[in-house]
C-alpha cells in the first residue's frame, strides 16, 4: 500500500485547514440542474481528468495521474479518501502519495440548485525538491490543470445547456 506524503491526512474532510500549506478554492457554474447527473459520472469516471489532459492509471483506490510539462512526464500518484454522491451533493477528495511532486489533498464538490456548480478547494505545498525550486511553474500548471478540469465539465454541461460557456 501505497503511503501518503504528507502527515493532514483527512483535513479536508473534518473541514481543517492545516497550517503550512496554500489553500485554494475555485467556483464555476456548469449548467442546469438537469446537469448533475452527467457532471457527477463525468467526475467519478475520471473522464474529467482525461479530458483535462490528464493520462491516468487507476488501482482501486489509488490513481496514478500523468501530466506532461513541456519534454517531461510528472507522476503524481493519489489515493482516493472520499467518494460520496446524494440526491443534489457528490464529491470526491483524494490526497497525494510518495512519488507525488506535491503534498495535500483535493476535493471536487458538485452541488445542484438552481444551477449545477462546482467548487475544487483543498491545499498543497511542494513536496519534491524540484517543485520546491519551482514554486512558481507548479503553481500555473495547477491553476491550469483546474481551468481544464472546469473546462472539461463545461463541455458537457454545453451539451446539455447551450448557453454554458
Amino acid at each position: 500500500m501505497e503511503a501518503f506524503n504528507y502527515p493532514d491526512v483527512g483535513a479536508v474532510s473534518r473541514g481543517e485547514r492545516p497550517p503550512g500549506y496554500e489553500h485554494f478554492a475555485y467556483r464555476a457554474r456548469l449548467g442546469g440542474p438537469e446537469h448533475f447527473e452527467v457532471a457527477v459520472d463525468d467526475l467519478l469516471s475520471w473522464r474529467m481528468h482525461e479530458r483535462s489532459g490528464v493520462r491516468l492509471e487507476a488501482r482501486g483506490d489509488v490513481l496514478v495521474q500523468r501530466l506532461r510539462v513541456g519534454p517531461v512526464v510528472l507522476v503524481a500518484p493519489v489515493r482516493v479518501l472520499e467518494k460520496v454522491t446524494g440526491p443534489d451533493r457528490a464529491w470526491l477528495t483524494y490526497g497525494t502519495l510518495r512519488g507525488h511532486p506535491e503534498q495535500g489533498e483535493e476535493r471536487f464538490l458538485i452541488e445542484r440548485g438552481e444551477s449545477v456548480m462546482l467548487t475544487i478547494s483543498g491545499f498543497v505545498r511542494p513536496g519534491a525538491w524540484y517543485a520546491r525550486v519551482g514554486t512558481p511553474v507548479t503553481r500555473y500548471y495547477q491553476r491550469l490543470i483546474t481551468r481544464r478540469y472546469l473546462r472539461a465539465l463545461r463541455e458537457e454541461a454545453a451539451d446539455a445547456d447551450p448557453g454554458v460557456r
